[in-house]
């Protein structure tokens, strides 16, 4: 072959040579990396949805426990409500706690005082028993423990009254009583 041969025929093949590096990179460009990208978003869709569906099933899991223990539970509650927690007369108490108030307010003394329900239902008055701790002087005392007594808008009975010397001229009073209000 001929040197001017030659040279045509290495024209050619560096054409040809620099013609598929140009279809490569196109073809790269055009085909390679999209495919890559959506290959790419694909896994990354598919990761997110496995981890969706570990989330579901965890859930399930978890509501299926919560489904099991229900009736287990719903037992406890009932039980705990009905050995625990006092029934709810609010408008007996709110009463009986605002006689107890005025009557210390009016007679000087310093007082605490716990309720206690009693589980009778359909009675005509509601009966709650209970428990006060005053501190006073001695006729402050006797004047709370007198109003109490002669109360006109409730009925009591009262089945403890004790006093106790504390320090300085202060009396403590414990009274334990029943108090009949209407409902």
């Amino acid at each position: 072959m001929s040197k001017g041969g030659r040279k045509n025929l290495t024209r050619i093949v560096e054409g040809v040579a620099v013609a598929l590096v140009v279809l490569d990179a196109v073809v790269y460009f055009a085909v390679v990396q999209p495919l890559r990208n959506m290959t790419q978003e694909a896994f990354a869709r598919f990761d997110e949805e496995r981890l969706q569906l570990r989330n579901a099933e965890a859930r399930v899991k978890l509501l299926e426990w919560y489904q099991a223990s229900v009736p287990s539970t719903e037992k406890e509650l009932d039980d705990f409500m009905s050995k625990q927690v006092q029934p709810r007369r609010p408008k007996s108490f709110t009463r009986v706690a605002r006689l107890l108030r005025e009557i210390a307010e009016h007679a000087g003394v310093e007082y605490t005082f716990t309720f206690k329900p009693d589980t009778v239902r359909d009675e005509p008055l509601d009966r709650i028993n209970i428990s006060v701790s005053v501190t006073g002087s001695f006729p402050s005392l006797m004047d709370f423990a007198h109003a109490l007594e002669t109360t006109t808008s409730d009925f009591i009975v009262i089945h403890d009254f004790d006093f106790a010397a504390t320090e300085g001229s202060s009396v403590d009073l414990k009274l334990a009583a029943d108090l009949y209000v209407t409902p």
